[in-house]
């Protein structure tokens, strides 16, 4: 008796899928690059042999993605995905995927320090005279626990900043964002704000001498004092990440 093979059906893929796919693959690979313009609907639809709601579909999938934007004469052209998007899709798959506020606070203290030390050897003028004015706003709010919170996450922004690092940006700013706003419960149950304001100027000093190790080491302890704040005001670190937070 002969052997009976059983195949499995074969998944039909949407054809702007398809058209979406290939025009992807082709900017990635760098064969479009931001800036070049794409054929109109029409003239793709019949380059492609598919129709012209086809084309459509996927150059609204693709915009979607960040990936292009409408140009000239309503021709869409190739963009780089700006940091928003990509902030978003990080900020979605973090929540998605149950990630705790613990996980969060390991990643900080491994870029935030970083970012201090990096911050030190690149610091601009400008950006020295940002950090300093958010110092002084500082100060004028230690025992306002709305306010502190948000000169906190503006200083963390800034450090960043001063890093000049895309890679490290992108990195960081989403996970700061789901995780700083934590503070604000330590602020109200605690009131940190001298040992806070503290921190950060040791911090700007550092960065203003040009000082990678003590940069480094004050933001390490400082952000060790999170954590530290999160368990006294009693807050539960392994509990998954809200963007209610």
């Amino acid at each position: 008796m002969s052997k009976v093979t059983a195949f499995k059906a074969v998944t039909k893929v949407p054809a702007y899928q398809l058209v979406e796919g290939s025009i992807r693959s082709m900017i990635m690979g760098g064969e479009l690059s931001p800036g070049d313009l794409l054929p109109p609907e029409t003239e793709l639809a019949e380059q492609l042999e598919v129709t012209r709601p086809t084309v459509r579909e996927a150059f609204r999938s693709l915009e979607g993605a960040g990936l292009i934007k409408r140009g000239p004469r309503r021709r869409m052209v190739v963009t780089a995905p700006s940091p928003r998007i990509v902030h978003n899709a990080m900020h979605e798959a973090i929540v998605l995927h149950g990630v705790t506020y613990r996980e969060l606070w390991e990643i900080q203290m491994a870029l935030e320090p970083a970012a201090a030390a990096l911050a030190a050897s690149k610091v601009s003028e400008e950006i020295l005279d940002e950090i300093e004015a958010n110092l002084a706003r500082t100060a004028t709010c230690l025992d306002k626990p709305a306010k502190l919170a948000e000169c906190d996450v503006e200083f963390h922004e800034l450090v960043a900043k001063a890093a000049d690092n895309h890679a490290m940006l992108l990195a960081r700013e989403p996970l700061g964002d789901l995780l700083f706003p934590a503070f604000g419960a330590v602020i109200r149950k605690l009131g940190p704000g001298e040992r806070l304001f503290e921190a950060h100027t040791k911090i700007f000093q550092a960065l203003k001498k040009g000082n990678e190790k003590q940069a480094e080491t004050w933001m390490a302890k400082h952000i060790r004092d999170f954590r530290r704040g999160c368990e006294l005001a009693e807050l539960n670190l392994d509990a998954p990440v809200s963007v209610k937070s």
